[in-house]
């Protein structure tokens, strides 16, 4: 069962445990009572969980936004500083999974089994997955003369790529993120159990702990003497990237049980904007920390745990019916697209960069370049998020009986 409420309800004997225990996920209630100075007490109502967060979908463009920027830093080559801001973008993928995490124990509810769960996670992500990769292989040999293997497209489509060195990287690069989310999706039941059995001590030391197991990733790779396809197996891992959705599962928790942190997302966007200036300035100074060297994944525990406090405070004003930026309807529409944007965007810099519109002398001309692939990708997302994903997603969850999900 993936939902707290039946294997883990106190027996009915103990009256006082059980009020105490439930009153746990009357998230609303809990919330906005502490909210006005007054204590949740009196008869248990049933738990609300919104399943639509504006904030949270907002924030998903700018993580997409980011990875976009890593992707095309070579544009930057005149302008350094540039470049290296550009090249923290990576972290979105971070904050993609921190979000996974956040998302996955916030909508878990009663009456779920795992085999719905994963049929509605494999609806979410395998059809624009497939078209796009088989679109990809067509290009790359037909178009790009590039060689593609039948292997690349067999560890790619069954979301197996994160797990091999020989293909982790092929095709359409970004989609070993997706494996990595396969992984999660596939751990995630169990993790919820064994998650939501603990007191909220103890998921705040186990948050606090999962950047530490990050940056030990990092910190023990380089010294393990291997070839970068069996170090990348170190850092970037199913398992070694798992700490991430951890922390994710354990916020949402603990706003599930009424706990927020002591300020707003104003604060939470200042520590995130903090920690990527940390970041900036370090990968201007290489040797500033002589036993990490500053490469994009080294930031990853960085900034972890200051995602997590963003991507809280930002569902807490949701639950409040506050009207954040990230909520605005333009932002909500490209956190939508931002799927298919992300799926879509790399494939798209390899098609300019083939029509001659890489890299080139003159950063006004390497802007125009950046701006055109931008706005050709958002177009395209914008279409294969209304035509491709919505529509079959929604049939796939159709041949679920009774399933109600948005």
């Amino acid at each position: 069962m993936l939902s707290p409420y039946d294997p883990y309800a106190p027996r009915r004997t103990r009256t006082t445990r059980t009020t105490a225990r439930t009153r746990e996920w009357d998230i609303v209630t809990v919330i906005r009572s502490r909210g006005a100075g007054t204590a949740t007490t009196g008869a248990t109502t049933a738990a609300v969980v919104p399943t639509r967060m504006d904030s949270l979908t907002g924030l998903r463009w700018f993580a997409a936004f980011g990875v976009f920027l890593f992707h095309t830093y070579g544009y930057a080559k005149e302008a350094p500083a540039l470049m290296r801001l550009m090249t923290t973008g990576y972290e979105g993928v971070v904050f993609f999974f921190v979000l996974s995490g956040f998302v996955m124990a916030w909508v878990a509810r009663p009456g779920d089994t795992p085999a719905r769960y994963y049929w509605r996670r494999l609806a979410r992500i395998w059809p624009l997955l497939a078209v796009t990769t088989l679109v990809f292989a067509v290009l790359e040999k037909e178009w790009l003369r590039l060689p593609v293997s039948t292997a690349d497209v067999v560890w790619t489509l069954t979301l197996a790529q994160a797990w091999s060195t020989d293909h982790f990287y092929s095709l359409n690069i970004v989609t070993w993120t997706l494996s990595v989310e396969a992984f999660f999706y596939l751990l995630f039941p169990l993790l919820f159990r064994l998650l939501t059995r603990c007191p909220s001590w103890l998921l705040v030391a186990l948050a606090a702990l999962t950047p530490l197991v990050t940056a030990a990733t990092h910190v023990v790779a380089p010294r393990l003497d291997l070839a970068p396809e069996e170090a990348r197996l170190v850092t970037s891992s199913p398992l070694s990237l798992t700490p991430m959705f951890v922390l994710g599962v354990c916020a949402a928790l603990l706003v599930r049980r009424g706990h927020r942190p002591p300020f707003g997302s104003g604060t939470a966007l200042a520590l995130t904007a903090g920690s990527l200036f940390v970041g900036w300035l370090w990968l201007g100074h290489p040797g500033a920390v002589p036993w990490l060297a500053p490469e994009p994944g080294a930031l990853d525990a960085l900034v972890m745990p200051s995602f997590a406090v963003l991507i809280t405070t930002a569902a807490v004003g949701d639950l409040r019916g506050r009207r954040s930026p990230p909520a605005r309807r333009p932002l909500v529409k490209l956190g939508e697209w931002s799927f298919a944007f992300y799926i879509c965007h790399l494939v798209m810099l390899r098609i300019f960069r083939h029509l001659g519109l890489g890299p080139s002398p003159g950063l006004r001309a390497d802007a125009l370049s950046v701006a055109l692939v931008l706005l050709t990708t958002l177009a395209l997302a914008a279409l294969l998020h209304e035509y491709l994903e919505k529509p079959a997603e929604r049939r796939l969850r159709a041949l679920l009986p009774g399933d109600r999900t948005r």
